[in-house]
């Protein structure tokens, strides 16, 4: 009988086991080659061989020896942190925040640095470059990648940002492509609310969950969906543009070019628009949680009419996608965590009453500066989602 032979390429092999090596880390922590074997079923040999390839790489770090139960001590081994770094620049239609993060995804607390968002595009492209070289600097570390969250249609396949309703000086521009040329750095742009739901689930409520949703109501109205563990993209990766759907036909002017879109009614942009209207002067979402938790605004009204048109969005993902967990990520609920129970009994006069009992809401606890982090090791590493 004819033999067939194996089409598993050695490199193939080698990756496949680089991944199985990472994840364990990242999924459990600091480990030593023996646990990492019994957690991968990987060969020891092989876990050695690997190992040793990440260390030399800088992807991993090698710490103190940890006795084992069931053998010889062994030298933990952790996602890189001391000697190396990854940036993560989260884009706002008024501002941008930088961070700086170790491979293990944790933000270091004294890297934020904020910076006015630029009017033109010629201006973004320096100011990122300028934010960038500044951070690596004060870091004194080795930079390996920069993670970049945008709102908007990011085109998956040629990575162009094809539309963004609140940032218009991006459209249609390859942001990714040249930053990375002007850096000389790995660089990965992500939509936002895929960034969040990548936060969730690595460092939030929804590890280990295969089906959920995120529902983002910042400076717009984004949708994020992982159903079977994977992010659902659409065909060009512009799936999710729940605040781009009309619920008033003769409402607000909306920076898509429509009006009545959900995230003219229904976001912390919304919110603050509102109170700044009613009031005669323009107040951020901090200056309104902060005076609504001192006494000193009242917006009843105003957080009322967000909540139903919320609910209804709400009752939309749940209806269509069934998740098993929504998550919310937005500043309003800060003002008073009364408005969020609110919200529930809302949302629940207006879903199928079967599918809401199946499902979880709450709020997020990722942020879009943990997903542009996470996004960017994900890729370095080679765990990222193909």
């Amino acid at each position: 009988m004819k033999r067939t032979q194996s089409r598993a390429q050695p490199s193939l092999l080698r990756e496949l086991n680089t991944r199985q090596v990472l994840s364990a880390i990242q999924a459990c922590g600091p480990l030593s080659r023996a646990e990492i074997t019994r957690q991968t079923g990987i060969s020891g040999p092989t876990v050695t061989r690997t190992v040793s390839a990440l260390l030399e790489a800088n992807l991993l770090e090698e710490g103190d020896l940890r006795q084992s139960p069931l053998g010889r001590p062994g030298r933990v081994l952790s996602l890189a942190s001391k000697k190396v770094a990854v940036l993560g620049i989260v884009v706002e239609p008024q501002r941008c925040e930088l961070v700086s993060a170790g491979l293990d995804g944790q933000i270091h607390a004294d890297s934020v640095r904020s910076f006015a968002t630029p009017s033109t595009y010629a201006d973004f492209i320096k100011a990122f470059a300028k934010q960038v070289k500044a951070a690596s600097h004060e870091r004194q570390t080795n930079v390996l990648g920069l993670g970049v969250t945008v709102p908007g249609l990011l085109n998956r396949w040629d990575k162009r940002i094809l539309v963004s309703p609140n940032v218009h000086q991006i459209d249609g521009r390859p942001l990714e492509a040249d930053l990375q040329k002007e850096l000389g750095l790995d660089t990965l742009i992500v939509q936002e609310s895929h960034a969040l739901c990548l936060a969730e689930q690595l460092y939030g409520a929804a590890q280990a969950v295969s089906d959920f949703a995120m529902l983002d109501i910042s400076s717009g109205l984004g949708l994020g969906v992982i159903t079977g563990g994977r992010n659902l993209l659409g065909h060009s990766g512009l799936a999710g543009e729940l605040g781009h759907i009309t619920v008033e036909l003769n409402g607000r002017p909306c920076g898509c070019g429509n009006r009545g879109c959900l995230e003219t009614v229904a976001s912390d942009t919304a919110l603050a628009t509102m109170i700044s209207e009613r009031i005669g002067r323009t107040l951020s979402m901090d200056e309104i949680v902060a005076a609504v938790q001192a006494g000193e605004l009242q917006a009843d009204a105003e957080f009322g009419r967000m909540l139903e048109y919320l609910a209804v969005g709400i009752a939309v993902v749940i209806n269509v996608f069934n998740p098993q967990k929504l998550f919310i990520y937005g500043r309003a609920f800060d003002a008073d965590p009364r408005l969020f129970d609110r919200l529930l009994e809302l949302t629940r006069r207006r879903t199928l009453p079967p599918s809401l009992a199946d499902c979880e809401i709450i709020r997020a606890r990722g942020s879009k500066k943990q997903g542009a982090v996470a996004a960017i090791i994900q890729q370095l590493t080679g765990m990222s989602e193909p």
